[in-house]
């Protein structure tokens, strides 16, 4: 072996998890290339026609008006990339590309923060398997959604909590906020956290819509009214209030639809809030104190729990959840269970809506869902009443 030879093997073996690292964010980054032409009907209907008006009538001026029932900090992004001379189909998928990688990093640092040894290896570790979610690969690059984004700033705000800087946590807890409502899945952790451990005032919560409105300016002085800014969320909700469940596996695929869906609606709506108000009965009378693990755990069965007894979600409802249930298991080797079939489901319904692949046993997917959701209530139990030397966090 000649010594130049020598020298770059050593040098390999010496930062070989830094070289794996680069070599895996290549792949990853060529994979969604490779997917960035794909149409979805979404790109066609809704995403390449809001672009379309945004750069014909003036990029950043078109905000007053602009089409679209998506929260003004996003659009303001899309007028921006207007500006760009490339391909639009390749600007609105690279912005959420950008954050897979985004997502994929601060998740690995998460990750890192909640092991005690081999942080390194953790980190890349969550980072490689993350950056191939099948899920993440088709919400970006193939359907051009951007359920990392919200994602990455939720993650970001977990780390600043479980750090306790709390005006932080809530700062990127309002940006999550600002591009996308089903933040909200995770805000009972907050609420949780708020009332067992008293460390932050109840007014942090009021961070989260400021926040919100300060990334709402660009609109607002474009001429786009305050009160559309914070009614846009209202609207989404109510768009397809005919329909109980779309394309997601929860309880009202074995419900008949017939007769009145509002009530429905309504009827879950209260069932949900039921539930979680036992949950956080359940904190205050056990006196349960949250270490990392638990705080992490709260958040997936927060996000878990609420999609399944909410009507109107959609197949992307449960994105935090299969990413946070991923870096869950590396961390603590535990409810493998829950991110494979959440992962795996996943691919199945959003295959239904991407490439029309019907899927006829819905019902038999939230049968599977409801058995999971028994078997990590049950785990989720079981480890918020382990006691530690680490509790306090």
């Amino acid at each position: 072996m000649i010594k130049f030879e020598k020298k770059i093997l050593d040098f390999c073996k010496k930062n070989y998890v830094l070289i794996f690292g680069i070599i895996i964010t290549l792949m990853a980054l060529v994979v969604r290339v490779c997917m960035l032409k794909f149409e979805s009907n979404d790109y066609r209907y809704f995403l390449s026609p809001w672009f379309d008006y945004l750069k014909s009538n003036g990029g950043l001026k078109a905000l007053a008006n602009y089409p679209g029932d998506y929260n003004a900090p996003y659009v303001t992004i899309l007028s921006l990339l207007t500006y760009l001379p490339f391909n639009k189909i390749y600007l609105i998928k690279g912005f959420s590309v950008v954050f897979d990688f985004v997502l994929a990093v601060s998740s690995a640092f998460l990750a890192s923060k909640l092991v005690t040894k081999e942080k390194k290896s953790v980190f890349v570790l969550t980072y490689c398997i993350l950056l191939f979610l099948p899920n993440m690969l088709m919400n970006s690059a193939l359907w051009g959604q951007c359920d990392s984004v919200y994602t990455s700033f939720v993650v970001i705000s977990l780390i600043y909590l479980i750090d306790h800087k709390y005006l932080k946590s809530f700062v990127f807890l309002g940006i999550a906020f600002a591009f996308k409502l089903q933040f909200i899945f995770i805000l009972p952790l907050y609420v949780i956290y708020y009332v067992v451990k008293e460390k932050f005032s109840i007014l942090h919560f009021l961070i989260i819509p400021f926040v919100n409105f300060i990334m709402c300016i660009p609109c607002i002085l474009m001429g786009k009214p305050i009160l559309d800014c914070f009614l846009v969320y209202f609207k989404q909700t109510s768009t397809f209030k005919e329909h109980l469940v779309m394309n997601f596996p929860n309880i009202y695929n074995l419900i008949g639809t017939g007769g009145d869906v509002g009530i429905f609606y309504r009827i879950g709506e209260l069932s949900t809030v039921f539930v979680l108000a036992l949950l956080l009965f359940y904190f205050i009378k056990n006196k349960i104190k949250l270490n990392k693990e638990k705080i992490l755990l709260l958040g997936i069965y927060s996000t878990v729990i609420t999609t399944f007894l909410l009507p109107g979600m959609h197949e992307r409802y449960l994105f935090m959840a299969e990413i946070l249930s991923v870096l869950y298991f590396i961390v603590y080797r535990r409810n493998i269970l829950l991110p494979l079939f959440i992962n795996f489901a996943s691919v199945i319904t959003y295959s239904n809506f991407l490439n029309q692949l019907k899927f006829p046993y819905m019902s038999l997917l939230s049968i599977g869902y409801l058995i999971v959701i028994f078997l990590f209530t049950k785990n989720f139990f079981d480890i918020m009443e382990e006691k530690n030397a680490n509790e306090a966090v």
